[in-house]
C-alpha cells in the first residue's frame, strides 16, 4: 500500500473513530438512549475535521518546516492543535444558522461552553498532530541518514574511481617509464620525480577522508601530476598557472581540479601532435570562486563525459547542496571546464 492510500485510511479511520466514540459516550453514558440528529452533526464534524487537517497537511508539506530544531517543532504542533480546534469549532456551528431559533442559540451559548468544545475538539487535533509530526520527523531522520549513508557511499566510490580514472595503469606505466629513462641520464630528476609519484599515490589512497581542502594543496597536487605528465610529452606539453591569491585561502573537494586535469591531458594533449598548453585559471567573482583548466581540443561530448567528469557534478551536488555548477564547452580552439562554487 503506498502512503497516500495508507493516509486516506488512517485520516477516514480516526474521525470515523471519533464519531464512534463521541456516539457511544453520549448514548449509553451521558443520555442513555441513541439520538440520530447528534449522529449527523458528528459526522458533519468528522467531514469537518478531515477536511480542516488536510488542508493543513498540505500547506505544512509546501514548507521546510520538518527541517527545524525539535523544539520549535514541538512548540509549533502546541500552536497548531489550538488553532486546528478553533477552525473545527466554529466550522461546527455552520449547521446551526439553518435553524429557526439560530440566534437565541448563539446567545444562551456561554464562554465557559465554548472552552469545554475547544478542549474536546483539541483531544481529536492533538491526536492527529502528534502521529502527523512524528511520521514526518521520521521522515526526516530517515532522509538524512540515507543522505549521509550516499555521501559516504559516493567518497568511497569516487576514491576508488580516482584511483582508475586519475591514477590509471596507463598513466603510472607511462611515468615508470619515463622515470627508468632518467635514472642513467639524470639521476637527479629521476629521484625527484619518484618522490612526485608517491606523494600523488598517497594523496589518491587518503583523499577521501576529506570533504574539502585548501586550494593551493590541491593545486601542489595537480603541479606534480603536470609535471609528470611533462616527463613523458617533453616540450609538447607547456602549462601555465593563473591562481587569484585570493583564491588560496579557499578550499574545494580533493582531486576536483587534479580530474579536470586529466582530462585535459587524456581528451586534449595526447590526441594533438603539435605543441599544447594546458591553463589553469582561479578567480574571485561576486560570492563564488571559479576554476577554470583550458586546453587546446575539440570538445566532444561522447569522448568527454567519462565518469571522472559526472562525479564531479555528482561531488559538487553533494558539497554544496546544488549551488555550485559545472560546465565543460568549447571556446574558439579550446576546451574549457569550469566550476563555478559558492564562497563558504
Amino acid at each position: 500500500m503506498n502512503s497516500k492510500k495508507y493516509y486516506w485510511l488512517c485520516q477516514l479511520a480516526g474521525w470515523g473513530g471519533m464519531v464512534a466514540v463521541e456516539t457511544i459516550n453520549y448514548t449509553f453514558f451521558i443520555v442513555g438512549k441513541f439520538n440520530f440528529n447528534l449522529l449527523k452533526t458528528l459526522l458533519f464534524d468528522a467531514f469537518t475535521g478531515l477536511l480542516i487537517t488536510h488542508i493543513f497537511k498540505i500547506v505544512i508539506s509546501k514548507t521546510s518546516f520538518f527541517k527545524k530544531s525539535e523544539t520549535s517543532i514541538w512548540l509549533i504542533a502546541l500552536l497548531s492543535t489550538f488553532l486546528l480546534a478553533v477552525c473545527i469549532n466554529i466550522v461546527g456551528f455552520i449547521p446551526y444558522l439553518f435553524q429557526k431559533n439560530w440566534l437565541n442559540l448563539f446567545k444562551s451559548l456561554t464562554p465557559i461552553y465554548f472552552f469545554g468544545l475547544l478542549m474536546n475538539w483539541m483531544r481529536y487535533a492533538g491526536v492527529w498532530v502528534i502521529i502527523f509530526f512524528m511520521y514526518n520527523i521520521v521522515q526526516q531522520n530517515n532522509l538524512i541518514i540515507k543522505e549521509k549513508l550516499e555521501l559516504e557511499n559516493l567518497s568511497k566510490t569516487t576514491e576508488l574511481e580516482l584511483l582508475k580514472a586519475q591514477l590509471n595503469p596507463h598513466f603510472l606505466f607511462n611515468a615508470l617509464n619515463s622515470i627508468k629513462a632518467l635514472v642513467i641520464i639524470n639521476p637527479e630528476v629521476s629521484r625527484d620525480a619518484i618522490v612526485k609519484l608517491s606523494e600523488l599515490l598517497r594523496l589518491t589512497l587518503q583523499y577521501g577522508k576529506e570533504k574539502l581542502i585548501p586550494i593551493h594543496d590541491e593545486i601542489d597536487e595537480v603541479k606534480k601530476y603536470l609535471e609528470l605528465e611533462q616527463l613523458r610529452f617533453e616540450k609538447r606539453l607547456s602549462v601555465q598557472y593563473n591562481i587569484s591569491e585570493d583564491t588560496l585561502s579557499q578550499t574545494i573537494p580533493p582531486a576536483m581540479i587534479l580530474t579536470l586535469a586529466e582530462n585535459a591531458v587524456k581528451h586534449g594533449v595526447s590526441k594533438l601532435p603539435e605543441n599544447s598548453i594546458i591553463v589553469i585559471k582561479t578567480k574571485l567573482e561576486d560570492d563564488f570562486m571559479i576554476v577554470n583548466v583550458i586546453n587546446y581540443g575539440i570538445y566532444k561530448p561522447s569522448e568527454s563525459n567519462g565518469i571522472g567528469l559526472k562525479q564531479i557534478t555528482k561531488r559538487l551536488d553533494e558539497v554544496y547542496h546544488y549551488k555550485a555548477i559545472f560546465s565543460l564547452s568549447q571556446q574558439e580552439k579550446n576546451v574549457v571546464a569550469s566550476i563555478k562554487i559558492p564562497l563558504l
